[in-house]
């Protein structure tokens, strides 16, 4: 790599460091705030209870929890084998990956205020279209009957086993991680901010890393032709380079702030914004192992499909 280069790349590093590094600390903070609280729990119990109402609590919950694609399944399937009706547990799914409070602060300091309002707006759109028409598939019957292939697994006092043990018993694996009860709620949210500073962390350094190589060596001629068109095809390319990446919504964030300096159209942004975490492929093939094949494929078909229109809208209109 010559010199000229090399120093590019550390300096989009640095710069990009400097510009991040308290909205990071202060998203991680929130986070902590949110589980010492127990606000996405809370929230989350009604959902069981809410009958149709359930779709849109399930957005809510989504809103307010900080986790990824990967970090939902394990709250899916215990609320799965609680019996949990299909349509909100897909607005969940398609939500959570999406939003969270951490992850927006992020993203109004990392690409703007404009895609930090369409990233709510967006994420609650899919939330609650994945939930309608999921709803209209089950009435009809193509998503009717049994589609959960997991089986409750019991302990010896007959308590429902956790998600990570249910997913072991059938050959997932499934993420998890054991949080000690502390005497002071303070320390506790001291713990969750550290654990939520360790995890995203090392996936926001490789995004910045990757935005900083895309900056020094992309062309801006392969981002125009790919994603730089105000076109439908740019749309679509945007949410099958979404498709494989194994990203959540806070990694993307400088990945795309790199794509916006090489010239990828706005509404090509937002829909790789909303696309690539809500089919994060990782997160597709641990759902392929939950459920049906055909709910699999309708989840990412309305993630897909519904990235694409917010996109389009984007274009259009704005």
């Amino acid at each position: 790599m010559p010199d000229s280069a090399l120093l590019q790349v550390l300096s989009v590093i640095r710069d990009e460091i400097a510009r991040m590094w308290w909205f990071f600390l202060l998203a991680c903070l929130l986070v902590g705030v949110i589980k010492g609280y127990k606000l996405d729990l809370k929230i989350r119990n009604l959902v069981n209870r809410a009958g149709i109402w359930g779709i849109v609590l399930a957005v809510l919950v989504g809103m307010v929890s900080p986790l990824c694609a990967c970090g939902i399944l394990p709250i899916v399937i215990s609320l799965a084998m609680m019996g949990t009706p299909l349509p909100p547990l897909m607005a969940l799914l398609a939500t959570s990956p999406t939003m969270g409070p951490d992850a927006l602060l992020l993203t109004w300091r990392g690409l703007g205020a404009e895609l930090a309002v369409w990233k709510i707006v967006g994420s609650g759109f899919l939330g609650l279209s994945a939930g309608l028409v999921t709803q209209a598939l089950v009435r009809q019957g193509y998503l009717a009957g049994e589609l959960l292939k997991l089986k409750p697994v019991f302990r010896e006092d007959g308590s429902l086993a956790s998600a990570a043990e249910i997913g072991a018993a059938h050959g997932i694996a499934v993420k998890t991680m054991s949080i000690k009860p502390r005497e002071s709620r303070l320390r506790f949210i001291l713990d969750r901010t550290l654990d939520a500073a360790l995890f995203t962390g090392k996936f926001l350094l490789l995004a910045i890393v990757l935005e900083a190589l895309i900056v020094t060596f992309v062309p801006i001629s392969w981002i125009v032709v790919l994603v730089g068109q105000e076109s439908i095809l740019s749309l679509v390319n945007a949410a099958l380079i979404g498709l494989p990446l194994p990203t959540n919504q806070i990694p993307i964030i400088p990945i795309l702030a790199g794509l916006l300096q090489r010239g990828i159209d706005q509404g090509a942004a937002l829909t790789l914004l909303m696309a690539g975490p809500v089919t994060s492929l990782p997160a597709m093939i641990a759902l392929g192992g939950m459920f049906q094949f055909r709910v699999v494929a309708v989840f990412v078909a309305l993630g897909l499909s519904g990235s694409v229109l917010l996109g389009w809208v984007h274009q259009v209109f704005f």
